[in-house]
């Protein structure tokens, strides 16, 4: 089966799934794995849950080892989940019977149908409105408890927004204030075995429910931003938790779409957010990923600047967002003056940290022509070096390669797909002292599969887990073989290894008839080996 890889945005389906080898292969972004290697990779799952979920989905239980069943992650996690969602209804609901509540998204121009989209909610004042078991409301920090006194619910008199992750588990809440004389104007959940705020984007999980193709995502810093947006038409738009956008959260979302447009004010503290997102893009900007930064007017956020303006005006600013080139380039350069050779040189070395950590070379080279523009300089080896380049190096670009078969690669992908090909081979001690690339590698997968008859494709490669070879195998995997039918495919088998054999002779014939042709007496073992290659080879 082939379809469009969930790990990296893409138009052309290059992530490829094998029922019968049981493990997925992405040709783009060289994502690879089983079953429960991709529940741990896509939904952030530990082995265990991973595991669980598999079995849950399944209707069979996991067994475990006595004194092993974690209490904690089977049973104790979903009754978390289950309380939460408890607290998310019973949110909603208050919200209904709140006119007060109402009233104020009314005047924030938000409608019903958005509330009911995001699921927002109001927490109603008093101390003990939630009800449910007390030990996972304390646990999931939905109630606060001091050391003496009984516990009280953290959320009062505010609007509510729950914070799902992907599956749309409801793991933490965002509460607004309704007043504008109550303090703190946000206060998010705590820390809790469900929700790490590091790790968790708000308005994920609702952007891709609403959304199939998405062409960019809009990368904002409040809940409020999130839900305006939506109401005007862009519901392709995320929040950070309150801080900081982080590396991990800006590759899930380029995981989702290769554009990615953060939006931020136009005052000090949006340029240093702006600043810091920059700084964090710059590991993950691979190929077809674009950054852009929107600068809306100062005192404007883009709840705000929707809702005053509308969208076609907001559309206008995205227009004139700048690339990430370009912020970097407008930063560093209002810091120095390059008219003169010491603010080049400065400008240089500012650029330096930033550029060594982009990792795309053809993305590199437009810096270095932005560079020579900008500074009116060619690009000799002293600049190169004080980028921390020794020569620029071309970029392949190529993203799905066809492929490329050796009789080496051939014998390897024909195992991967049948591996009992292996049982009726005999043995190859000659081809290990070959030196043909790739034989070693070949020699290993037969030796592994002749100590395990009838081993699966999956459990092959389950072997070489955290070995070298173990992108590449799974690469050869996930290619299809010239041919389908069992009685081909282990006469192409042989033909591999005879194509192996042929060419060790000759190499080895080479080596003999240059030893005599420099004038050196062949031992009698070397004279036998000679006859028996010239007896082979004819």
């Amino acid at each position: 089966y082939w379809a469009c890889c969930p790990f990296h945005g893409e138009k052309t389906a290059s992530f490829s799934v094998s029922s019968s080898k049981q493990f997925y292969h992405c040709f783009g972004c060289q994502k690879s794995g089983n079953a429960v290697g991709f529940l741990m990779d896509y939904d952030h799952m530990e082995f265990v849950e991973a595991i669980e979920s598999l079995a849950h989905s399944l209707g069979i239980e996991v067994p475990y080892e006595q004194g092993t069943a974690p209490a904690k992650p089977a049973q104790g996690l979903e009754l978390m989940y289950q309380s939460m969602e408890q607290s998310s209804q019973y949110y909603e609901a208050q919200l209904k019977q709140t006119p007060e509540a109402i009233d104020y998204l009314k005047h924030r121009g938000i409608s019903g149908q958005t509330a009911k989209t995001f699921a927002i909610g109001y927490a109603p004042p008093g101390w003990n409105n939630l009800g449910g078991d007390e030990k996972q409301l304390v646990e999931t920090g939905m109630l606060v408890k001091k050391e003496t006194g009984k516990p009280y619910d953290r959320f009062r008199h505010r609007l509510m927004f729950p914070i799902r992750d992907r599956r749309g588990r409801t793991i933490a809440f965002g509460g607004r204030v309704i007043n504008p004389e109550d303090n703190p104007k946000y206060l998010n959940s705590p820390e809790s075995p469900l929700f790490h705020k590091s790790d968790e984007i708000y308005g994920l999980y609702e952007l891709k429910k609403a959304v199939t193709n998405i062409d960019r995502i809009f990368v904002t810093e409040g809940y409020m931003d999130v839900v305006a947006l939506a109401e005007h038409g862009v519901k392709t738009a995320v929040a950070t938790l309150g801080t900081a956008i982080n590396n991990r959260q800006i590759e899930s979302l380029f995981r989702v779409c290769k554009n990615l447009v953060f939006c931020f004010d136009g005052d000090a503290a949006g340029k240093k957010a702006a600043w810091r997102s920059l700084e964090e893009c710059l590991a993950s900007l691979k190929e077809g990923r674009l950054a852009r930064f929107l600068f809306l007017p100062e005192g404007q956020d883009p709840d705000s600047y929707i809702g005053e303006f509308g969208s076609e005006a907001f559309d206008h600013q995205v227009d004139q967002a700048s690339t990430l080139t370009e912020y970097l380039f407008e930063t560093l350069l209002a810091e120095c003056n390059i008219k003169t050779l010491e603010g080049r040189a400065q400008f240089l070395d500012r650029l330096r940290p930033y550029f060594m950590q982009i990792p795309l070379q053809s993305l590199k080279d437009q810096i270095l022509a932005e560079v020579e523009q900008r500074t009116g300089q060619q690009i000799d080896s002293r600049m190169l070096r004080l980028l921390g380049e020794d020569k620029p190096v071309a970029a392949t670009g190529k993203r799905m390669p066809e492929p490329h078969w050796t009789p080496t690669r051939l014998a390897i992908n024909l195992l991967l797909k049948k591996p009992a090909l292996a049982q009726s081979t005999g043995t190859h001690d000659e081809l290990a002292e070959s030196g043909i690339p790739g034989v070693d590698l070949l020699l290993k997968i037969l030796d592994r599969i002749h100590d395990e008859p009838g081993i699966s494709t999956q459990n092959l490669l389950d072997r070489f887990k955290g070995d070298d070879h173990e992108p590449h195998l799974y690469k050869l995997a996930a290619m299809e073989p010239p041919v389908e039918d069992d009685e081909s495919l282990e006469r192409m088998f042989a033909d591999c290894l005879q194509s192996l054999r042929k060419q060790y002779i000759d190499h080895r014939q080479k080596q003999l008839i240059t030893k005599l042709q420099s004038g050196e007496a062949l031992s009698e073992a070397e004279k036998l080996e000679h006859k028996k290659l010239f007896t082979n080879h004819s």
